[in-house]
């Protein structure tokens, strides 16, 4: 694998040596633990410094390799067989492919050259100090994972990610208002407005928001199959009675963009790879509705005085459609799709019938929808 490409203040120089902007100072990274230390502003002795102790780590890993008589597989090599053998089976969504992919890239450029033995705890917990609380707690699950399969291969003697201690996450998002929302979704396009209602009515989730489909309404009902819980609850094939309220919304995503989805888009510009890329072009990506989102919620200005990481998303839509739905004395744990504490696995899937749980989408959301 070719290295990461160096950024410009850091180009010409030795591998593990970089230049600080702030302080105009050069310092080494030493590659065994992580450790940086201090070379000061001299470039040339800085640079045949770094130059001496690179060469010195690398007779270092020769000396052991030739003691061990073979060489230890490296971390590169071993996420590599990680990414193509464990988790294709597991079935996992494209949004938490790509979240690991963000943190595959972290671990590649932190263990460069590691062998996973020569991984240690002190260099994890070095990778995950610097890093936000849900960050680090995210790239601690994955990597404990990473290495209970190398541990079990006998790669190395111990899981180092194991050892370390989770980080407490302080949830800062605050929760919508009717009276937010409805600004919000004021400022919205009408594609958006759709997205909006259909949470306010079923408390979906986001990709199962944008999953709905026009042929899912049958029979008088709207199917709906969770992606998030499919695999692991009887909760998550959902059969919702086309109500009243449910209807007026389904009949507001018809227009005059034929689309198999019930919200959709018609792009301002069809760009080819995007296009083929997608299910269908009139599709809405998770991440597009997020910033649309976002803009209109900026648009409408609703919740002034609250800081950036406080500022509610889409996500939140679902947590007032609950309260909402409990506030009018009404069963929300069906209409989220939530299992009980004695559901098992859901095995339906495995025969020729599936047993969909039953919902009644009624809330009365004419108070945020004013049309």
């Amino acid at each position: 694998m070719s290295p990461r490409p160096r950024n410009k203040s850091n180009k010409g120089l030795p591998q593990n040596l970089y230049f600080d902007d702030r302080r105009s100072t050069y310092r080494y990274r030493r590659p065994t633990d992580g450790k940086w230390f201090q070379f000061g502003v001299d470039r040339l002795k800085a640079i045949d410094a770094a130059k001496q102790l690179n060469l010195a780590f690398m007779k270092g890993a020769d000396l052991v390799g030739a003691v061990l008589g073979e060489s230890s597989e490296s971390f590169g090599s071993f996420l590599d067989d990680y990414e193509k053998d464990v988790l294709p089976p597991r079935e996992l969504s494209k949004g938490t492919l790509a979240l690991y992919g963000v943190h595959y890239r972290r671990f590649r450029r932190e263990f460069a050259g590691k062998a996973m033995d020569q991984i240690t705890i002190r260099m994890v917990a070095a990778m995950l100090d610097p890093l936000t609380p849900r960050t680090a707690n995210q790239c601690r699950a994955l990597l404990v994972d990473i290495f209970n399969h190398a541990v079990a291969k006998g790669l190395c003697p111990d899981n180092p990610a194991s050892s370390t201690i989770g980080r407490i996450e302080k949830k800062k998002r605050k929760r919508h208002t009717v009276e937010g929302l409805k600004a919000i979704r004021e400022h919205s396009p009408a594609w958006l407005q759709n997205a909006i209602d259909l949470a306010l009515i079923t408390a979906q989730r986001r990709t199962d928001i944008l999953d709905m489909k026009f042929e899912g309404v049958r029979d008088g009902h709207l199917y709906v199959v969770q992606k998030k819980t499919a695999k692991a609850s009887d909760a998550a094939w959902i059969r919702f009675k086309v109500t009243p309220e449910l209807q007026a919304v389904i009949s507001r995503c018809r227009d005059d963009t034929v689309s198999p989805y019930l919200v959709h888009r018609k792009p301002d510009r069809r760009k080819q790879k995007q296009a083929e890329a997608k299910e269908h072009w009139t599709k809405v990506e998770e991440r597009y509705l997020t910033r649309a989102f976002k803009d209109a919620r900026e648009a409408a200005d609703c919740y002034k005085g609250w800081a950036d990481e406080e500022m509610p998303g889409f996500h939140e839509v679902r947590a007032l459609s609950l309260h909402l739905y409990k506030k009018a004395g009404k069963d929300g744990q069906k209409i989220a799709g939530h299992a009980s504490e004695e559901m098992t696995r859901n095995y339906q899937r495995d025969h020729a019938e599936v047993v969909w749980s039953e919902a009644v989408p009624d809330l009365d959301i004419s108070e945020i929808v004013s049309l």
